[in-house]
Order: C-alpha cells, then sequence, then structure tokens
C-alpha cells in the first residue's frame, strides 16, 4: 500500500466529538496523524427533546443524534489513545470570531502547526423550509457551515504562510444535496456556499501547496435515522444502503494523503449514488 504520507501531521478536525467527525479523527490517527479533535456541546432541548430522552437512548433517531452531540471528547480521546495515536481536544463556539485563532493557538500550543484542516463542524435548524425562515435560523446556519468554514480557511492559510509551510490539506464537508435541499433551504444553501469557497481557495492557495478539496456525504448514519427514515432513503440511494461515517472518513483521509497531491477543487459526493 502506497505510504499516505500523514505520520507525524498534524490534524485539526471540527466537530468531532460524534459522527463523521470521530470517525475521520480515528481514522486520520490510525494513518500516524496527530489529531486534535474541536468540539462544542449543544442542548438537545434546542431540538424540543429532554436531556434525560437524549442521554438515555439507545437506538438511532433524533433523541439519540442529540445525546450524541450534547457529549464531550473524552471518550474519542481515550478511543485514539488505546490505539497508539496521539490526539488532544478543546471545546469552542466557531460562531464566535475570536475563538478561531484560539483554537489554532491551542493546536499549536499542544500538538504543533496544523497542516491537515477538515472542517466538519455543522449546525442545521429543525424547521428549514421558507415558510419558517428567520433571521436567527440564517444567521446560525450560514454563521457555523458558512462563515465558520471560511474563517477556518483563512487561518489556516495564514500561518501556512507565516511560517514558510510547503505542505497542507484542507478538507470542508458538504452535503450531495446541496444544490437543491428543499425543507432544509438554509443548510443546503450554506453548503453550496461552502462547494463555492472550496473551489475558489483552492485556486488561491495552490501555489502555496495547499489542496483544498469538499467531501459531500449522502444519507449517512451517524445516528439521527430513524429504521422508517432508513427504510424509505434506501430506496432513493443505488448502492442500496446508507452511508457509515467510516464510508465518509476514508474519502477524508484520501484527500489528506500524498495519493491525493495533485487533486484540488474539487467536490466529491459519498453517497452511494444518491443524489446524482
Amino acid at each position: 500500500m502506497a505510504d499516505s504520507g500523514m505520520a507525524g501531521r498534524v490534524a485539526l478536525v471540527t466537530g468531532a466529538q460524534h459522527g463523521i467527525g470521530a470517525a475521520t479523527a480515528r481514522a486520520l490517527a490510525a494513518q500516524g496523524a496527530r489529531v486534535f479533535v474541536h468540539y462544542w456541546r449543544l442542548d438537545p432541548e434546542d431540538h424540543g427533546i429532554s436531556p434525560e430522552e437524549a442521554l438515555t437512548a439507545t437506538k438511532p433517531g433524533l433523541a439519540y443524534y442529540h445525546g450524541r452531540r450534547a457529549e464531550g471528547a473524552d471518550a474519542l480521546l481515550a478511543q485514539i489513545r488505546a490505539a497508539g495515536g496521539v490526539a488532544e481536544a478543546w471545546e469552542c463556539d466557531l460562531t464566535e470570531a475570536e475563538n478561531v485563532p484560539r483554537l489554532f493557538d491551542r493546536v499549536e500550543a499542544t500538538l504543533g502547526p496544523v497542516e491537515i484542516l477538515v472542517n466538519n463542524a455543522a449546525h442545521y435548524e429543525p424547521r428549514d423550509t421558507i415558510h419558517d425562515l428567520t433571521p436567527g435560523i440564517f444567521d446560525r446556519t450560514f454563521g457555523v457551515n458558512a462563515r465558520a468554514t471560511a474563517l477556518m480557511m483563512g487561518a489556516f492559510v495564514a500561518r501556512h504562510r507565516a511560517r514558510g509551510a510547503t505542505w497542507g490539506r484542507i478538507v470542508n464537508l458538504s452535503t450531495d444535496a446541496a444544490q437543491v435541499f428543499a425543507e432544509q433551504i438554509t443548510y443546503g444553501a450554506s453548503k453550496a456556499a461552502v462547494e463555492a469557497l472550496t473551489r475558489s481557495v483552492a485556486i488561491e492557495v495552490g501555489p502555496l501547496g495547499i489542496t483544498v478539496n469538499a467531501v459531500a456525504p449522502g444519507p449517512t448514519q451517524s445516528g439521527y435515522l430513524d429504521a422508517d427514515a432508513e427504510a424509505w432513503l434506501v430506496r432513493e440511494i443505488p448502492l442500496g444502503r446508507l452511508g457509515t461515517p467510516v464510508d465518509i472518513a476514508e474519502t477524508i483521509v484520501f484527500l489528506a494523503s500524498e495519493r491525493a497531491a495533485w487533486l484540488t477543487g474539487q467536490v466529491i459526493k459519498v453517497s452511494g449514488g444518491h443524489c446524482l
């Protein structure tokens, strides 16, 4: 197998205490990267679910999903370290712009300069149609999905240039429904913005030795899809099953590796053929 070139590299993964982010952190660590896990715990009550219901749920569905989003990163760090990996973590709200440089400072102080950035942190609203739209819904969704992603890329590039680095990887997370996402209109639009940022930034930073790509997952069982939703969605997926966080993480790791050294400005749908 070809060398991934990630041994000893420092990777920062946002929104990584569960789901795709956690799978990505584990996969990068398995390739020898030193992984920093960013996370931000969210209150299940913001989505109409009691903390007791969320934290005791054991089957996939919204209660289970929001229970995982309310957890910290201790269990993930323990898993990575038990497997021989190196990992640290810090909790902060990326909608607060001053937390972006603080996060990079924290990574540099514990692991070293960030060489691989995975912008996975995301926000969605339970009611997100044109009939429900408010300034708050728009600002909250774009604040995490587009604004924070752009600010994180800006901080990464500025520090890369300041230290004269010649190698870097940025992987952003979109969705395979970014271009048309009825009933999740601000979420879809914010991810379409991420795809546009990915292409434009790739052109600007290519001369610095940085690749910038995006992964657009299809329906992925990160804990939020109950049995009825799974049965309905599987009919729309040519490969006949939901994705798993590991499916998405494997593509992210590929884009962060030396095997993708001449691949930039791309949006790769990892969706089992959904939304082609």
